[in-house]
Parts: C-alpha cells; sequence; structure tokens
C-alpha cells in the first residue's frame, strides 16, 4: 500500500490526530476517517494509532495514497494567487490583522457565503505555499465584530497565536477603543456599568440584546465625547468607547439605554439616515501591552472613507487632529 508522507509543524504539536486528519480528508465522516484509523490506513511515524492519539512536532503522518481526493493532492505545494480586499494594518508568523470593511461578516452564513474567514483562510493559503508550519491549522477570527461595525480585526495566524489570544481575551487583558456617531449632545466622559441580556430569535438572524437588572452579563463601557455637530437638524456627538467587556452589540445597547443611541441604529432606538452606512461604529484601536508574539504595544485602524465623510457631513473637525 503506498502512503503520502506528511510533517508535522509547530501549529499540529499536541492535537488529537483525528482533529488534524479531517484537514485532508474534509469529505469524509467522522466514522469513516475513525475506521482507516483503526485499519492503518492512517499513521504516525509507521506505527497504528487511535482516534485519540496525539502528533507532535516533527511527527511523520502517513496517509494511505487511496484516501485522498485529487483536489487535495493537487493542492499540495500550490501557490493560489488571490487578490486581498482589506487593509493590512499588522502580520507575522502569529497574527494577520486587518481593517475590516463595512457590512462584510466575519463568520459564513445563510446570507453570505463568502465571509472573511473564508476569505483569510485562502489568503493564508496563498501565502504560505510550502512552508506551512502545520498540517492541520487554519486561519480564523480571534474576536467579533458585528457585520456593520468596522475597523480593527485579528486573525489567527499560528496555533500558538491563537492560544495566547484566547487567554488574554478571557483574562481581559485588552483594553479596546471605538469611535461613534451618536445622536445627542454627550457633555462629559461617563461611565456605564450594566448587565446585558441576549436571546436569540429562532425565526431570525437577528439577535435581542437588553439590558437587566440581573442575571446578565457584566458590561463595562466608558464614553468620552470628542466633537459635536448637527445632522439634518439632529444633534450629533462623535464618541470615543473604550470598553473592557466585550459583549454582543455592548456598545449598541448600552448607549442607546443610556440616552445616547448610534445616529441610524434603528434596531436601538436611532434615527433612520440616508447614508451609506446604516451607522457608523469604527474599531480603531487595541491596546495589547508587551508581550513575546512580536505585536506591538497597541494597533490602530484608520477611519475608513465613509466614516470621514460623515464627519464632513456633520462639520464635526476633530478628525483633523486625531493622528493614527
Amino acid at each position: 500500500m503506498e502512503f503520502s508522507k506528511f510533517e508535522a509543524g509547530s501549529g499540529d504539536d499536541d492535537r488529537r490526530i483525528d482533529r488534524v486528519i479531517r484537514r485532508f480528508l474534509p469529505e469524509k465522516s467522522l466514522s469513516s476517517v475513525y475506521s482507516s484509523i483503526r485499519k492503518g490506513y492512517i499513521r504516525i511515524n509507521d506505527r497504528r494509532i487511535k482516534p485519540e492519539t496525539h502528533i507532535l512536532k516533527g511527527d511523520i503522518l502517513s496517509v494511505a495514497c487511496f484516501l485522498l481526493s485529487k483536489a487535495s493532492t493537487s493542492e499540495k505545494g500550490t501557490k493560489i494567487e488571490i487578490d486581498f480586499p482589506c487593509e493590512i494594518i499588522f502580520k507575522n508568523e502569529h497574527f494577520l490583522v486587518i481593517n475590516k470593511p463595512y457590512d462584510v461578516p466575519v463568520q459564513q452564513s445563510e446570507t453570505c457565503s463568502h465571509a472573511l474567514a473564508e476569505i483569510v483562510a485562502d489568503y493564508y493559503k496563498a501565502v504560505s505555499g510550502q512552508k506551512k508550519e502545520s498540517l492541520s491549522f487554519t486561519p480564523g477570527p480571534l474576536h467579533r465584530l458585528d457585520r456593520k461595525t468596522t475597523g480593527i480585526l485579528f486573525f489567527s495566524w499560528s496555533l500558538e497565536g491563537a492560544r495566547w489570544f484566547s487567554g488574554q481575551m478571557t483574562a481581559h487583558i485588552f483594553e479596546k477603543k471605538y469611535l461613534a456617531l451618536v445622536q445627542g449632545n454627550l457633555y462629559a466622559t461617563e461611565e456605564w456599568e450594566d448587565f446585558i441580556e441576549t436571546k436569540n430569535d429562532l425565526n431570525s438572524s437577528f439577535h435581542t440584546v437588553r439590558l437587566v437588572t440581573s442575571d446578565g452579563k457584566y458590561a463595562h463601557t466608558k464614553a468620552e465625547p470628542l466633537d459635536s455637530g448637527i445632522y439634518n437638524g439632529i444633534s450629533v456627538t462623535l464618541v470615543k468607547f473604550t470598553i473592557t467587556t466585550g459583549r454582543m452589540h455592548q456598545i449598541r445597547v448600552q448607549s442607546a439605554s443610556h440616552g445616547y443611541p448610534l445616529l441610524g441604529d434603528t434596531a436601538y432606538g436611532g434615527t433612520a439616515i440616508r447614508e451609506v452606512q446604516n451607522f457608523f461604529l469604527h474599531a480603531y484601536e487595541v491596546d495589547i501591552g508587551d508581550n513575546k508574539l512580536g505585536l506591538p504595544p497597541f494597533l490602530k485602524a484608520p477611519l475608513l472613507t465613509n466614516f470621514n465623510n460623515m464627519l464632513n457631513k456633520t462639520l464635526i473637525n476633530w478628525r483633523n487632529s486625531f493622528i493614527l
């Protein structure tokens, strides 16, 4: 029996073999993969293994040639040429950080089959070529941004980076800052501490998010006014939001509940607007701090054209002194 052999990289270290092999045999059921392992069609270092066996960096994975589809074998070592549609803010061997555009989902959905997660995965495949550090690793988003929110978005570029980032997020190490255009005049900095409840509508993809008095998830937001202006007779304020928690729609629901809905955000009480965006919310900075994975202490995402144009319309000039 002929085998194709692959060397495990750092991104595969200590991963279960059944998870690794799914990258090679995506069309096969898990039971079929287990059967192939038990029959010896999949081996590590030429030895029979069990589905729960962990592969280590430097191990040689052998897969029976007849199991591999033509697509997967021809893909080996092939470099795919693609155009990457987003501004890249930072990239190293562990992370890809982009400036997310408006109205592009991060994850695949019923209404959009080719989201940023798939675009970035294709880009990873194209730029890595034969220099892959992993047999099984696929890059993925490391945090959430709503479809209609723009700005800084992290993707994993290695398993080590993904694990480190997840740990930092769990410990609430990062400080995330946003810019948004809200209705009303916010005259002084406010800090909001609330509890948020999220309910999924089974008949819709929309998530209902609201403040509750208890039994919700804690949400902390600092709102700092930067400048004010007028939009079609409505008083508006450009606000810098700093969040230490990352709840779904956190800024949108808290700002609205405290009397300052995002302009245009009709889901949370904002007045409808006729602009190229429904509302303007931009993740512009993440403060990272010291680290050993090559990230700078902080990263910023410049305001995109639509947001800048909206500031011109509302006579807000603070952006002229905003250095990114």
